[in-house]
């Protein structure tokens, strides 16, 4: 089969087209006729080493695909061949980039008839994500006040939606000007440009002193501790990257200065709670079917144009998601 493949970290000449043996599914796995792969910033960082988790090379990347079961293995049931699925290929399993993958049945979700699959390729990771954020790892309140930096992303976009959705005021941060239009458009209430506003101040300004309840933060640096100084009282910050640095200042004082509290984030750890990833499941797809939550997709690229796409990604002047159509749907 064909595939995409790293075979030794490094940039974007390391993405090579290569024959790959067919994919057999082991016990309780999946076997996918994958249709499209979507992009994301973690393909970046496993293409070029700098992942968190340990990945073994040569490696076929891709977190989340969509297309059909093309086989089942011992023990999985509710799956069956030809049946339309979105998947996430597991924290250890990769594979997207390819014209099948194997994925472990747990991480796999049918998918509604009448949904596309170019849409379920696209929601998984960032609509769970959101929805985990304001759900599991917080319980977000109608009322409520939200700052969620790089407002313009794909999971800030999501956050928004739900968020708004709940009743909650959304203050986003983005890295330029416009970059935060869809967020508006979506109902948050002010976007601010951090390279021509002291974020800071601005949110002050907005919120006449007050402060925030919660803070999704994905930039870390200098902006994470900048960020708690924003919180109310016994506010809550969640922290899910560090696009922009990695974040160096003694937490401890930093919590007692208002009772506040710090907390990471990794979608996969629903999983371990009886019951919560499908929930999450259920609950984006209903917000997805009813319209109360769009995924944006900016660009739908060739099999043959991966490099364009890595490109695409890299430039982070994405506002939405990125896809690979590895066949014909």
């Amino acid at each position: 089969m064909r595939a995409i493949e790293v075979a030794e970290p490094g940039g974007i000449d390391r993405l090579a087209y290569v024959d790959r043996t067919e994919p057999e599914p082991g016990p309780g796995e999946v076997v996918i006729d994958v249709v499209y792969a979507a992009a994301n910033w973690s393909d970046i960082q496993k293409r070029e080493g700098v992942y968190p988790d340990p990945v073994t090379y040569p490696a076929v990347i891709g977190l989340e695909v969509s297309g059909t079961i093309h086989a089942t293995g011992r023990g999985v049931t509710g799956l069956e061949p030809g049946q339309r699925v979105a998947a996430i290929t597991g924290p250890r399993m990769l594979g997207g980039y390819g014209e099948r993958c194997t994925v472990g049945a747990e991480f796999v979700m049918p998918l509604p008839d009448d949904m596309p699959l170019e849409l379920g390729a696209a929601f998984p990771v960032v609509s769970l994500t959101a929805y985990h954020l304001i759900n599991s790892a917080y319980s977000l309140k109608c009322g409520q006040t939200v700052l969620v930096h790089a407002i313009g992303g794909a999971v800030g976009l999501a956050v928004t939606q739900l968020a708004v959705d709940r009743g909650a005021t959304v203050i986003g941060t983005a890295s330029r000007a416009g970059k935060g239009d869809k967020a508006l458009g979506y109902g948050a209430s002010v976007v601010i440009d951090r390279s021509a506003t002291d974020f800071c101040d601005a949110v002050n300004a907005f919120t006449g002193g007050q402060g925030v309840d919660l803070v999704i933060d994905s930039l870390g640096a200098d902006i994470l501790p900048k960020s708690m100084e924003l919180l109310k009282t016994y506010g809550h910050t969640i922290n899910i990257g560090e696009a922009a640095g990695y974040p160096d200042f003694d937490i401890r004082p930093k919590l007692y200065e208002n009772s506040t509290s710090l907390a990471g984030f990794e979608v996969l750890h629903a999983m371990r709670v009886p019951g919560l990833w499908q929930k999450g499941v259920y609950a984006v797809l209903g917000h997805l079917m009813a319209g109360t939550l769009e995924m944006p997709i900016e660009g739908i690229f060739p099999f043959d144009a991966v490099h364009d796409l890595h490109r695409k990604l890299e430039s982070r002047t994405v506002s939405g998601k990125l896809l690979l159509q590895v066949r014909g749907g």
